[in-house]
């Protein structure tokens, strides 16, 4: 099986004072996806992490780039942030106020087709200082299993969540090339689980689904041991 990633980036362009009045970004965000018929985005703290050590990275260096000072997108940022999920979208501004910004994506077709797609279903925003500006990074998620939690335990790692994507007819978890069976499935509230034996903390794993179509679709990835955790208060994505 190929390795699924995609990232989406939006061209920068010139930030100006504009008619956007709110203060909120994502108020921004939803008002304008609303108007066009499109949900609303529910914020993730792991996007939102990445966002905020972005921004200050941002800031620090006094430049807006999609690719960091290590030559990271923001695919691999929030993958070493605690992210699993195979797409992710980013968008960048800087202005003296949040309306300037807002009002420069929603003038911007790259940045507004960015906040607009439709794949999305989580966000995560945060802005920082830099001189009279601020700094604005917003991520973006589409998360077809959620919540997802990795967690290691005594007898090794358990993968949970909730199968949220329509299409989807029963959740696959691929440990290398072994496809592992599921521990618990419940059709009726998607929910599942799998156990992913101690020796395997180092294979790389696909989490996805089989649509109801027969179609393989791979939501998240993940080395075990890098992504496990114990802290049911943040759970990896």
């Amino acid at each position: 099986m190929k390795r699924a990633a995609w990232i989406i980036v939006a061209l920068l362009v010139p930030l100006y004072a504009g008619t956007e009045t709110d203060p909120s970004v994502p108020t921004w965000l939803n008002r304008m996806r609303a108007g066009q018929g499109l949900s609303a985005l529910r914020v993730d703290p792991v996007l939102e992490g990445a966002a905020a050590e972005y921004a200050a990275d941002l800031a620090e260096r006094g430049v807006l780039s999609h690719v960091d000072a290590l030559g990271r997108r923001a695919l691999q940022r929030v993958r070493d942030h605690g992210g699993t999920a195979v797409l992710i979208g980013e968008i960048l501004g800087s202005g003296p106020d949040v309306q300037s910004v807002t009002s420069a994506w929603q003038q911007s077709i790259s940045h507004s087709e960015v906040a607009a797609n439709p794949l999305w279903t989580h966000y995560g925003a945060a802005s920082v200082p830099h001189g009279q500006n601020r700094v604005w990074v917003v991520l973006f998620a589409g998360h077809r299993i959620y919540p997802l939690e990795i967690r290691g335990t005594a007898d090794g790692y358990l993968v949970r969540g909730v199968l949220t994507a329509g299409d989807a007819e029963e959740p696959l978890l691929f440990s290398g090339l072994e496809l592992l069976p599921l521990t618990n499935w419940d059709p009726s509230g998607r929910e599942f689980s799998f156990l992913i034996p101690t020796d395997r903390q180092s294979t790389y794993h696909r989490l996805g689904y089989r649509s109801q179509a027969g179609v393989l679709v791979i939501t998240n990835t993940f080395y075990p041991q890098g992504i496990a955790t114990s802290d049911r208060g943040r759970e990896p994505r």
